[in-house]
């Protein structure tokens, strides 16, 4: 997807021709070449856009806040969760990726899992909780 000068998201979508894979150390980039329709001849030599490009669609990932994963002595990642009996659990997870704020959670953890994100240091394994869901779009809207 092209985003034009003036912020207008290009109507027609290209496509991904070739990827280097190489990284250029001194400025942290790739090479990328996509190409794309101009039937309207909108897109002239030399005009400056910028790309969108979609890495990669997982539509089952998990994403946990960063401040919900903490890290065991080790190094290993881990969460706090509540179970099905209203007890905190630690789990153990593999943090793959941060995307924005969030951790991409490839193990450890399954769809409709709570995992504690706020009050972590009075959080033990085994105490009795009572879950209340994050709503930060509420809060920021306020």
């Amino acid at each position: 997807q092209l985003v034009m000068e003036n912020g207008q998201v290009y109507p027609i979508k290209g496509t991904l021709q070739f990827s280097d894979v190489t990284v250029d150390e001194s400025t942290g980039s790739i090479t990328l070449r996509a190409v794309f329709p101009n039937p309207q001849h909108s897109l002239l030599p030399g005009m400056f856009v910028r790309a969108r490009i979609d890495e990669g669609v997982q539509p089952n990932a998990i994403l946990v806040p960063q401040q919900g994963v903490t890290r065991t002595p080790r190094g290993d990642a881990m969460v706090m969760v509540v179970n099905d009996k209203s007890q905190v659990e630690a789990r153990n997870v593999v943090a793959a990726q941060a995307i924005g704020d969030k951790w991409l959670i490839s193990e450890g953890l399954k769809p409709g899992d709570k995992v504690i994100v706020s009050g972590l240091q009075k959080a033990r394994p085994g105490v009795q909780v009572k879950a209340t869901t994050d709503a930060p779009a509420a809060k920021t809207a306020q």
